[in-house]
């Protein structure tokens, strides 16, 4: 009788177990899905472009608490910066880069590459556009950006790496092989 007894014990314990097994799976997030809602990201080029165009939006390293100065910005490593978005404008996220000529922007271009990440994720080529323009004092620049709207009230974190495979120069200066590498920590409060 006490054989029996266990081995009613030992089937419940086994089914017990197969039954969590089954149902774990669907209850552990496995896959790299957000947790956070993420914002929108304008696909359509020509939708940035007229919003970048008319200025009702936010850079977000404008946002930022911390100002680094030119000397930081031309070497190696991480920046880390803090933002604090209140408002509903739309965020312009981005690494740019100028040079004094156009020639020079395309060799330094065929030495860096850009990656922009939201919450640890990779953004693809759907989201980001590259984008080339001339600014008012001459330089001519690239520009890598996502243009993102609706945020949820919570914490992100966004970064831009850029990675310089050689020393490069932009026609001013000189810079460092390296990752270039830029955190915003965004906190969303509306």
């Amino acid at each position: 009788m006490s054989t029996r007894k266990y081995r009613s014990m030992l089937v419940i314990i086994v089914i017990g177990f197969l039954l969590t097994s089954c149902l774990l799976p669907g209850m552990i997030p496995l896959s790299g899905e957000p947790t956070t809602p993420m914002p929108v990201m304008e696909k359509n080029t020509d939708k940035v472009i007229e919003v970048l165009n008319g200025g009702d939006y936010n850079r977000l390293d404008v946002l930022a608490s911390e100002q680094y100065t030119e000397e930081d910005t031309s070497k190696p490593g991480t920046l880390v910066f803090t933002v604090r978005i209140t408002d509903d404008k739309p965020i312009y996220f981005n690494f740019g880069w100028c040079t004094t000529t156009e020639e020079i922007l395309n060799q330094n271009f065929q030495h860096i590459s850009v990656k922009l990440y939201f919450n640890g994720n990779e953004l693809g080529s759907d989201v980001i556009h590259p984008l080339t323009l001339t600014r008012a004092d001459g330089l001519v620049c690239f520009d890598y950006g996502v243009l993102m709207s609706e945020w949820v009230a919570g914490e992100y974190e966004l970064e831009a790496i850029a990675t310089f495979e050689e020393k490069i120069n932009d026609g001013l200066a000189d810079y460092a092989a390296g990752d270039y590498v830029y955190q915003y920590n965004v906190t969303v409060e509306k």
